[in-house]
């Protein structure tokens, strides 16, 4: 059932429709305002779901304008870090650090503004005759700035930056606070990068189409009287595994089987493992 606005709200709802209209490309401006229609049922003259006004006004499914909603306020959250995300998806990939950023009081938030702000030359050093080149501090970095600020609690335990004793954190001066927190994110940072780097540089695992597989493997590998079966069968607990597995077709007898898995997938590389 559809209920009319208040001339106030309807002026307010004409404007942020405007800023919809005029900023489809600007996805903070856009999910700003339909977040600000939404919160206060700015739709309900016409329409009795948000839902039903983002499908019939604008062609925008729930999940989507959700999406740019979240966007939107986590874009608000690391504007004052300097960190400006080119689009939508980017800005939810900060979604996580952001989430942390906001638990923290404004003075630590300060701390991770100089923290990103002293990262970014070495994110992406200035290019020659640029000014005001963009960049930006990768997500997953953001994310253990502000994961060792919360961290370090006034009564946390700490090396003093100069004399390497342990002290507590709220014993040093600001300076060496700040120096500690960057040693700390400094450390982390590194031991992420280099996880990073050994997982790209690690052998590719065989990039199988299991469905082939499976033809292929029944039509050349499998004796006479031997089948693969693929079974599903409920868990238990109100889902259901797949295994793959080789079966002697005269006995029964299983010669070999994959882990069960929750997709058809999974469980015949599972078996195509356990083979190799």
């Amino acid at each position: 059932m559809t209920a009319s606005l208040a001339p106030h709200e309807s002026a307010r709802l004409s404007a942020l429709e405007q800023t919809v209209r005029d900023g489809l490309r600007d996805f903070r401006r856009t999910g700003q305002a339909l977040s600000e229609i939404r919160d206060n049922g700015f739709y309900r003259a016409s329409y009795e779901s948000f839902e039903a006004y983002l499908q019939d006004r604008w062609g925008f499914t729930a999940p989507q304008a959700g999406r740019l909603i979240d966007a939107s306020d986590v874009a608000k959250v690391l504007d004052p870090l300097g960190i400006q995300p080119k689009n939508e998806a980017q800005a939810r990939s900060y979604r996580a650090a952001a989430k942390v950023i906001e638990e923290l009081e404004p003075e630590q938030q300060r701390v991770i503004a100089r923290l990103v702000e002293a990262a970014a030359p070495d994110t992406q050093p200035e290019l020659e005759g640029e000014e005001d080149v963009p960049w930006d501090v990768p997500a997953a970095e953001v994310r253990i700035m502000a994961s060792v600020v919360k961290k370090l609690q006034p009564d946390a335990l700490v090396h003093h930056p100069d004399s390497g004793d342990e002290v507590p954190f709220d014993t040093l001066t600001n300076p060496e606070r700040f120096e500690v927190i960057r040693t700390h994110v400094d450390q982390k940072t590194q031991a992420y990068r280099e996880k990073q780097e050994a997982k790209a540089n690690a052998p590719q695992a065989e990039k199988i189409n299991w469905a082939d597989w499976v033809l292929n493997t029944a039509a050349t590998s499998l004796s006479h009287g031997q089948r693969l079966e693929i079974t599903v069968e409920p868990d238990g607990s109100g889902a259901a595994r797949a295994v793959a597995r080789i079966v002697d077709g005269s006995t029964g007898e299983v010669l070999s089987a994959g882990a069960g898995a929750v997709t058809l997938k999974k469980a015949v590389l599972n078996l195509a493992a356990e083979l190799k």
